[in-house]
């Protein structure tokens, strides 16, 4: 009877990876023609500089950054790196794609002068026409205005590669964010102030082209991070960890 139930047992699991591999197999090569997309995602990660000097201190010989990812991810959970932002986009071979989470930011660029008519009417004394001109004068008026993107923008095009594993990319990812507005010139009239401000911005970004393997990460680069003050703190390195996807379609 044990013996009957361990041969049934046996039968059923043979049978079943039968299966699998039938389900698998593709004698027609049909997958090969089912259309493929590839998805980029990208990790902004805040590291120390000593850990990153720390992290590429040995030399290296592949692209195949997957171990340094692993002590990166380490150095998250333990608190001592952070992450500030990921995204991720899926795109086909050869095309462009975009993704942002952003806010406009409107600023005026451009700025008339603060006038005073040439003529003032009056039969006031010049104390009180001075007056009167102080009333009609017109402040710094805005002529022309520019947007600035603040937030998170990633833009990519990757291409697959003859072997159907290596993809060529483009990409450039960006961080902006808005620090003040400063003052380049100061109005006072009656009617209140009118300054002449122009805004600080900070933005960490790349602009690079990659050969990667399909589902591999890279580390495709670093800036400084922004301190308290808006100027870059080389002692704080934002991290670009970049990996990419081949998917199937219809699989």
């Amino acid at each position: 009877m044990k013996h009957t139930l361990l041969a049934l047992c046996s039968l059923t699991l043979a049978t079943s990876s039968l299966a699998q591999n039938a389900e698998d197999f593709d004698p027609l090569g049909e997958h090969l023609n089912l259309p493929k997309q590839i998805r980029v995602m990208v990790e902004y990660i805040e590291v120390p500089l000593p850990e990153l000097t720390k992290l590429l201190a040995e030399p290296r010989k592949s692209a195949n950054d997957g171990d340094l990812r692993e002590t990166v991810g380490k150095l998250v959970e333990a608190g001592t790196a952070k992450h500030q932002e990921t995204q991720f986009i899926i795109a086909r071979s050869g095309e462009t794609a975009t993704t942002e989470g952003i806010l406009e930011y409107i600023y005026p660029k451009e700025y008339e002068p603060s006038e005073v008519p040439n003529e003032i009417s009056s039969n006031q004394d010049t104390g009180q026409a001075m007056e009167i001109a102080k009333m009609v004068a017109t402040p710094p008026t805005p002529t022309a205005f520019e947007t600035r993107n603040t937030g998170s923008t990633l833009e990519i095009q990757p291409t697959i590669g003859a072997d159907d594993k290596t993809i060529d990319l483009r990409l450039a990812p960006e961080l902006v964010e808005h620090i003040r507005n400063e003052i380049w010139s100061e109005w006072n009239g009656v009617h209140g102030k009118a300054p002449i401000q122009m805004p600080l911005f900070s933005s960490a970004r790349i602009n690079t082209g990659l050969t990667l393997i399909n589902g591999q990460y890279c580390l495709a680069g670093t800036t400084s991070m922004k301190g308290e003050d808006g100027k870059p703190d080389h002692q704080r390195k934002l991290l670009f960890s970049v990996r990419a996807d081949i998917l199937t379609a219809g699989l």
